[in-house]
């Protein structure tokens, strides 16, 4: 069995590659918890000072794996509470490595692989790449409502949460979703040099004092439980739950 995460030095920076293709990158509880591990390694080792995190094959993530949510949380609304508090604390974990974290989308990010995006202190993204939020109805329980709206203000919060709209890594720049875009067919290479010209400026823990002075402000736990406990009650409404399924019945025809 592949392992779901993969782990790539050079020099000073780690790439972290998400390495479920075949499944456009979905995150499942293994990848979770492998990024998890990780990002705990990483926190503690001097040695690194930059991580990337990117998707092998064409997506950088699609979503968490609706086929594993759907057979192991979506039966109990408790144990479906307890993967989003699971999602959340990956996140404040990603927030607290006292480096730089950048998101190399190369390729779609939507739903919980946006809200991973976010969860990087800087996004960058290939030429190809499109990105938005997607979730069903617009209620996804990872957070996107609080930290969408740090980054894009809150009506092109409400925009994206709307519509469901993917946008181009063109648009994304534009909006302050994404901070720079590079060509598709050296994006990889552009990503790590970005990275390296990030180490190549460290002096001691100079970047770590940067990520602690100008971290967006982080929403409380109470500001991230209002989001889970709506995105439960969504989930397990049952108007919400006929919709799922004619869309699922739509994908299978």
């Amino acid at each position: 069995m592949a392992d779901v995460l993969l782990r790539e030095r050079h020099g000073e920076v780690v790439r972290l590659w998400l390495n479920r293709p075949e499944k456009e990158n979905q995150l499942d509880d293994a990848l979770h918890a492998a990024l998890a591990r990780a990002f705990r390694d990483l926190a503690r080792d001097a040695s690194v000072g930059c991580v990337i995190v990117t998707g092998k094959g064409s997506a950088f993530s699609r979503s968490a794996d609706g086929d594993e949510i759907g057979q192991k949380y979506f039966g109990d609304r408790q144990a479906y509470r307890s993967f989003l508090v699971g999602v959340r604390d990956l996140h404040l974990l990603m927030q607290s490595v006292p480096k730089p974290i950048l998101a190399a989308v190369n390729g779609v990010a939507s739903m919980g692989g946006l809200e991973l995006a976010l969860a990087c202190d800087l996004i960058v993204a290939s030429s190809t790449a499109t990105l938005g939020d997607a979730h069903p109805a617009g209620v996804g329980g990872g957070g996107a409502s609080q930290t969408l709206r740090d980054v894009v203000g809150s009506r092109m919060t409400r925009w994206l949460l709307y519509t469901g709209e993917m946008l181009s890594a063109q648009r994304a720049q534009e909006v302050g979703l994404v901070q720079q875009v590079y060509p598709a067919e050296s994006f990889q290479e552009s990503a790590l040099a970005l990275a390296q010209r990030i180490v190549a400026r460290r002096l001691g823990d100079s970047l770590a004092r940067v990520k602690a002075l100008t971290i967006a402000h982080q929403p409380s736990l109470a500001d991230l439980d209002l989001e889970i406990g709506h995105s439960v009650e969504h989930y397990f409404d049952p108007r919400t739950q006929e919709g799922l399924a004619a869309a699922l019945d739509r994908e299978r025809g």
